[in-house]
């Protein structure tokens, strides 16, 4: 018989908006929870300055009934133009080491896990996931369905000094909605908010920017206003954008088209 694994699995969030990292695929808060109980690890989320060291310790429990074989990986993100992430499992995030990324807990056992950071990232901040999976010992040779635990935590270096810098590619329409695709080209992920003015044949249409937040190097398309009850035509959307402390304002062009 194939045998196969199911995994349940828990995002912690990132933050506000497009960028969240919270949405459950088996369960709530930091534990993927059976009805015997599963695996959780506290807290979902650390943060840091740059500098070298030690980040935090995050206690794994075991809340099952069955020893687990657990494996703590740093992962880097990987995210989308719609502003969702996910932790990349075929790397190993840069710089960041654990004390323990193999052991085995026993049923109702829990374990404290050091992350450090072993070198200074070059941009001034590092964002990345701390992937906790655990399996029972009997996985390799058991038949049928076998149930896992797979949690994604968060781990932050937060620049010493921040660097605001966005860049704004050409608006388009997607999915009944214009939007705007945003690179943030400095070191923070704090959330970027705003407001929209678009006008067009038949007047002007306002709205806010909903708080979201972009990886550094990354890019995603943020939504500015729905295209319902818009007329086909040549529209201009003046935005004004912020994070932080400052401010970027920038017109586009935008053809919507019925």
């Amino acid at each position: 018989m194939k045998r196969y694994m199911a995994l349940g699995a828990v995002l912690v969030a990132l933050g506000a908006g497009g960028a969240a990292l919270g949405q459950k695929a088996a369960a709530g808060g930091a534990t993927a929870a059976q009805n015997d109980g599963g695996l959780s690890v506290l807290p979902a989320v650390v943060e840091h300055g740059p500098q070298p060291g030690p980040l935090g310790t995050y206690t794994i429990a075991n809340r099952s009934a069955a020893p687990l074989a657990v494996t703590v990986t740093p992962r880097p993100w990987v995210q989308s133009t719609s502003g969702k992430v996910s932790a990349n499992r075929r790397a190993k995030l840069p710089g960041v080491s654990v004390d323990a990324p193999t052991f085995t807990l026993a049923p109702g056992a829990q374990r404290d896990v050091v992350a450090t950071l072993t070198a200074s990232p070059s941009a001034g901040s590092l964002y990345g996931a701390l992937e906790v999976v655990g399996l029972p010992r009997s996985a390799t040779t058991r038949k049928g369905v076998v149930t896992g635990y797979r949690l994604v935590g968060a781990l932050r270096y937060n620049p010493a000094t921040p660097t605001y810098a966005l860049s704004a590619a050409s608006a388009k329409v997607s999915k009944g909605m214009i939007v705007l695709p945003i690179r943030s080209t400095g070191n923070t992920a704090e959330p970027v908010t705003g407001t929209v003015r678009v006008r067009g044949p038949l007047g002007t249409r306002q709205g806010s920017i909903k708080a979201t937040r972009i990886l550094p190097r990354k890019r995603v398309s943020v939504p500015l206003v729905s295209t319902k009850g818009l007329t086909a035509g040549r529209y201009t959307a003046t935005v004004s954008l912020r994070q932080g402390d400052k401010r970027f304002n920038v017109s586009k062009r935008i053809t919507v088209r019925r």
